[in-house]
């Protein structure tokens, strides 16, 4: 076993696992991110619809209650003016004159109100036929982008599934005892398993390593790990990096 040229394979598959744990972190949490956000905003406007849509349910209460508080005025009225007829003295009957005048000013003040009541209704009506003009545009938009994402997270997905089956085919040409080392490594470090040694500098923790790694490094009899991070170190100048 060359350890030179098992070292350069490792190089060639942490660039393509770096891809592929690039492309997963895009594919699994930043576009499902995108996703609820585009989501939340078209739900914050689906709300200023609802919001609207209960503001003309309490108007139309509003109304009812009125026609029904009206209704019961005209009953008192018509009550009242029925029983005139059965009243035997001037003062009954002038009290009861009173009663129906009020009763009738009561009703104007009822129908006037419900004639602000429906000015309301109107303009509730107006706003509610706009937001849901808004809300169709606003739904449109939603609907492609979320399509366009959606697709985008199937390419990546192409992409990945393309770097697998490359990585499959290197990962067949590496030792197993180093594979093995390097699997464990690329599990438990965030996805980085070999790094370069750049002026004495861990290419994963940055830890400054004593100079005579760069030696032991060179002599490609063993593979040097960093001491502090415990990844595979290797010298970008001996690969033509």
């Amino acid at each position: 076993m060359e350890l030179k040229e098992e070292i350069a394979k490792l190089i060639r598959l942490q660039e393509i696992d770096s891809e592929i744990f690039k492309l997963r972190e895009i594919k699994d949490k930043e576009k499902p991110r995108l996703l609820e956000e585009i989501k939340n905003r078209f739900e914050e406007k689906r709300v200023m619809v609802k919001e609207k849509e209960e503001e003309i349910k309490n108007i139309q209460l509003r109304k009812k209650e009125k026609e029904m508080d009206l209704a019961s005025k005209e009953e008192g009225v018509r009550k009242a003016q029925g029983q005139l007829y059965q009243l035997k003295t001037n003062q009954e009957y002038h009290a009861k004159l009173k009663e129906i005048s009020s009763l009738k000013a009561d009703i104007s003040v009822i129908e006037e109100d419900i004639l602000n009541i429906l000015e309301d209704l109107e303009r509730a009506d107006r706003e509610l036929a706009e937001r849901n003009s808004f809300l169709k545009r606003e739904e449109e938009a939603y609907l492609k982008e979320k399509q366009k994402i959606k697709e985008e997270i199937k390419e990546i997905e192409a992409k990945i599934n393309n770097l697998e089956a490359k990585r499959k085919r290197l990962t067949e040409t590496v030792d197993k005892k180093i594979l093995e080392r390097y699997e464990y490594l690329l599990k438990n470090r965030n996805g980085l398993a070999i790094v370069p040694l750049k002026d004495g500098v861990c290419g994963g923790c940055f830890m400054d390593l004593p100079p005579e790694v760069i030696n032991r490094i060179k002599q490609y009899k063993d593979i040097i790990f960093c001491e502090m991070c415990a990844r595979m170190l290797y010298l970008e100048e001996d690969f033509g990096l």
